[in-house]
């Protein structure tokens, strides 16, 4: 029997609405959020609005001034460094595991992803690079079995998205991501459980350093659009 298609609630769609203008950078660093506006344009009351900028709040992606408001947060190199050694390590970590317990099921599906991938380099297309990458590398990490961990690095993720799609529109980035991402698969044929967590950890390296050389980290700058990485 197939499943009910999941209906969005009025609050999930004000939700999606408010992140993607933030991720897109239609709302930018450092700007007050006019909730009542938001609610106006969307012809919705205040309250989904208002449990939406709580919700973003506790993402991350706003924060509250006393008496002032809503603001777009403004990310810091210091909070971008904080959150790639964390995914560094715990990536290497749940790589390790993934391979000591891959299924032929896991590596086919790594090989289609990393074959969408491909496709979707050569086309330059960097929306569906960012989505591909990350079913990639959680496909990679479920295959761990360990929830508590990829739960830890499913948080920071959620975090350090902000960077990625806000401060990253590198084209030279993607061929070698890519590559990389080719390691990474290559390790995963061959059982090899050391080569696995060095290709991920660079992999997660390089990104946070692309996006550090990029300048566009900088306190407050507001970047362009979004480009492919870990």
């Amino acid at each position: 029997m197939p499943k009910a298609r999941r209906i969005e609630s009025i609050g999930d769609q004000v939700l999606d609405h408010i992140r993607r203008a933030i991720l897109s950078g239609q709302l930018a660093a450092g700007s007050r959020i006019d909730q009542h506006a938001i609610a106006d344009a969307l012809g919705v009351s205040i309250i989904p609005v208002r449990e939406s900028i709580r919700q973003l709040e506790a993402e991350g992606l706003v924060e509250k001034r006393p008496y002032r408001g809503a603001f777009v947060a403004v990310l810091s190199m210091t909070e971008l460094v904080d959150i790639y050694v964390a995914r560094e390590a715990l990536e290497e970590l749940a790589a390790r595991i993934a391979v000591e317990r891959m299924t032929p099921e896991v590596l086919a599906g790594l090989e289609s992803l990393l074959a969408d991938m491909e496709s979707a380099t050569e086309a330059g297309d960097r929306s569906a690079l960012f989505d591909l990458n990350g079913a990639f590398h959680f496909t990679l990490y479920t295959a761990s079995r360990n929830k508590i961990l990829c739960q830890l690095i499913e948080g920071l993720w959620e975090r350090s998205t902000v960077y990625r799609r806000r401060f990253t529109f590198m084209p030279e980035r993607a061929q070698q991501a890519l590559a990389e991402h080719r390691r990474i698969l290559d390790a995963c044929r061959k059982g090899d459980v050391e080569a696995a967590g060095r290709a991920v950890r660079l992999n997660v390296a390089q990104t946070k350093k692309a996006i550090s050389e990029s300048g566009a980290a900088e306190e407050g700058a507001r970047p362009p659009p979004s480009g492919p990485g870990a």
